[in-house]
């Protein structure tokens, strides 16, 4: 298993250089990612290219026995380049041409850009694709950022007319008759920045349709010029895997849409001091799903970031702990930044491996070496397994950023947190989560949860419909199905691609202020079979604090429904509105499935008890574990299951084992089902048990 990180010698004397080795060889530091910021020292001007002192940072960490995921040094311009060529330098949603400076900082529609960029990773590959030690390909380095520039500009109107054809049907889809917008060319669209229509009421868009589509066109520019780098390294390296590392909370690129242009997915996970564990989990299982197949955590930090107001510690075995947390989620690696602190710049006061001082007697570095210990002795029996859910949640990024882009109907709708919401409810049942787009094959799950899943074409709905039809559960929520792909509203009965299988109209929605909730009222024995309250020390664990006795209630929207014949009331809305009485969750069956509807989104109460009856209906049982601690399970080839028992607190808990098997981290102890275990703060168990029978 990878074990390393970011390193950036050239930071520091040479005669640094063997120290550090010596010191990573004690933490057991296998892997080293090289050159992410390198272009201007590789590249000095238009016509040399000077690899001498990568070489020599090569050989040092090849001597030492490291493997090498080399990065193409292409996230920041060179300044030779920004001056010579100023097209390459982005403008921002202000409308700001930018200069040489800060990082990430091209212009990936710049035709400039892309032939320098391209020329150097190919210089790249050349130059190092024959390293035995050489296990990936990092190209450039967290992608971020939006631009609106010239080529931009250009790029997007030839998109546009790739797209829609003529301009008559790029007015008919964007429905430009609002408020004046109608087109007679290509030629006079514009991207949507803040002087034009991308912003009403920030971060809202005038012509909905107009935004969507200029992110799904700087999608495809991000990745053109990704493909530019990759289609350079391919022509002298056919083997070694290229990637690059991905960010979670950001809206900005569709991962979902980068997935087939990546041969392995890596994200880097920064977690604030706070953050719910659960938050962690839902971004590992959505980069683990972009290539169903285990992915590389490319960065955490291993004490403290850099970037936020407060940039707190890690607290004792933290580190640990959420290393584990990524590997029993699917990862295959765990890596660093950094594995040296800066001695230059904004990011000097990051955490790293080693410190500025240089010693092995750090809090920090300890962790690591035992880290490092533990992945050394174990690792590769773990490399390649993978979870098995029996459940999946649709997340996409088009409905994300559409209701980002919308006016109403309440600010505080946010999509990305009504989807970790109910992620949270599965995580607090210790059952695992597959957390995949919208064409995904849905076939192998009994369950499939689709919070305010608002933008669906019509491809997605029949995949759904016969999903239902077929003998699966799905869940539907308020602001479901409101929207085809441009963002234009369906016409009929909301929700209208999924009218006949909801069995429900939503005929009006209500708006609730930020601290205003609906009670509902549930029938009886509805989620009965797996509810409980979570506060002894055998019941399904909390998420976060949340105080889970509270009566059930509904949050921010209610949709008024009108239920079809044959559709059952699971909850109506209690005492309150004018629709008190009415359904607010509603199940009806169609063909051999069923479908679920939430009219509202469900606080941690009412959340309980819905997904509850979900999982009970389909027999997917609650893994019981105390707050705070969680419990998931990867399946080898070999018919292994590896189940890791982690406490994400920074109290002690006992924990029931819920698993035969032997503890891989205490020296193979035997455990049967039943035994009573004390987890440490920050503790984790990785029990080694028969997988075949699952």
């Amino acid at each position: 298993m990878l074990y390393g990180g970011d390193y950036n010698p050239e930071q520091w004397p040479r005669d640094v250089w063997k120290h550090d080795m010596r010191l990573l060889r004690e933490a057991s530091i296998n892997e080293v990612t090289l050159n992410v910021f390198s272009w201007a020292a590789l590249q000095p001007d238009e016509g040399t290219y000077d690899f001498s002192r990568l070489d020599d940072i090569v050989s040092t960490v090849s001597d030492a026995g490291m493997k090498i995921i080399m990065a193409t040094g292409t996230g920041a311009l060179p300044a030779w380049l920004s001056l010579a060529h100023p097209d390459v330098e982005r403008v921002d949603f202000d409308g700001r041409k930018h200069r040489h400076g800060a990082r990430q900082n091209a212009c990936p529609s710049s035709p400039t850009y892309r032939r320098y960029a391209a020329a150097l990773a190919g210089k790249m590959a050349e130059h190092y694709a024959s390293l035995p030690n050489l296990v990936a390909w990092h190209v450039s380095n967290e992608y971020e950022g939006i631009c609106y520039c010239e080529n931009c500009q250009r790029a997007y109107r030839d998109w546009l007319r790739e797209r829609y054809g003529t301009i008559e049907q790029l007015n008919a889809t964007w429905g430009t008759d609002f408020w004046g917008h109608t087109y007679r060319s290509f030629d006079e669209i514009f991207p949507p920045d803040r002087a034009g229509d991308g912003s009403y009421d920030d971060p809202c868009a005038v012509l909905p349709a107009a935004s969507l589509d200029y992110a799904r066109f700087f999608d495809d520019a991000i990745i053109g010029a990704y493909n530019a780098e990759k289609d350079a390294i391919r022509r002298f390296d056919s083997k070694t895997p290229i990637t690059t590392n991905f960010m979670g909370n950001f809206f900005q690129y569709d991962y979902q849409h980068w997935a087939k242009d990546i041969d392995i997915a890596a994200w880097d996970c920064y977690p604030r001091l706070g953050t719910p564990p659960s938050d962690t989990a839902f971004w590992h299982d959505l980069i683990r799903c972009l290539k169903q197949r285990p992915f590389l955590l490319m960065e955490q930090t291993p004490s403290r970031m850099n970037w936020m107001p407060y940039n707190a510690l890690k607290r004792p075995g933290q580190m640990r702990q959420q290393s584990w947390q990524a590997i029993a989620h699917g990862a295959d690696s765990v890596q660093f930044f950094q594995m040296r602190r800066s001695r230059y710049g904004c990011e000097k006061f990051h955490g790293a491996v080693i410190d500025a001082d240089g010693t092995d007697e750090t809090r920090t570095f300890r962790e690591v070496a035992s880290l490092g210990r533990e992945l050394a002795s174990i690792g590769s029996m773990i490399e390649g397994s993978m979870p098995l859910p029996r459940v999946a949640m649709l997340f996409d990024w088009s409905s994300w950023r559409g209701l980002r882009n919308a006016i109403g109907p309440s600010k505080d709708l946010d999509y990305l947190r009504e989807s970790r919401a109910m992620y949270a409810e599965l995580y607090r049942r210790n059952v695992p989560v597959d957390v995949v787009g919208v064409d995904a094959d849905l076939s192998r799950y009994d369950v499939v949860l689709a919070p305010a899943l608002y933008i669906v074409d019509s491809a997605a709905a029949g995949r759904l419909n016969d999903y239902v039809r077929g003998g699966g559960r799905l869940l539907l929520t308020v602001m479901s199905a409101l929207s085809d792909e441009h963002d234009v509203l369906y016409n009929g009965k909301i929700p209208a691609p999924f009218h006949d299988i909801a069995g429900v109209w939503a005929m009006e929605t209500d708006a609730l202020a930020p601290e205003d909730r609906v009670p509902l009222e549930f029938a009886e024995g509805v989620g009965g079979g797996s509810s409980d309250d979570g506060a002894s020390e055998g019941g399904a664990r909390a998420a976060g604090d949340t105080d889970r006795s509270a009566s059930p209630a509904g949050r921010v929207l209610c949709d008024v429904l009108v239920p079809s014949e044959g559709t059952e009331t699971l909850a109506s809305y209690g005492p309150g509105p004018f629709y008190a009485g009415t359904p607010a969750i509603t199940r009806h069956r169609a063909g051999s499935g069923v479908c679920y509807y939430a009219g509202t989104f469900l606080d941690p109460a009412a959340m309980q008890l819905l997904i509850g009856e979900m999982l009970d209906d389909a027999g997917i049982p609650t893994i019981e574990s105390p707050s705070g601690v969680e419990i998931n399970t990867r399946y080898t080839d070999h018919g292994d299951a590896l189940t890791f028992i982690i406490n994400d607190t920074g109290e002690p808990r006992s924990v029931r084992v819920p698993v035969e098997g032997v503890d891989l981290l205490n020296n193979n102890e035997p455990h049967t089902v039943g035994d009573i275990i004390e987890l440490p703060p920050y503790g984790v168990m990785l029990l080694q048990g028969n997988g075949k029978n699952r």
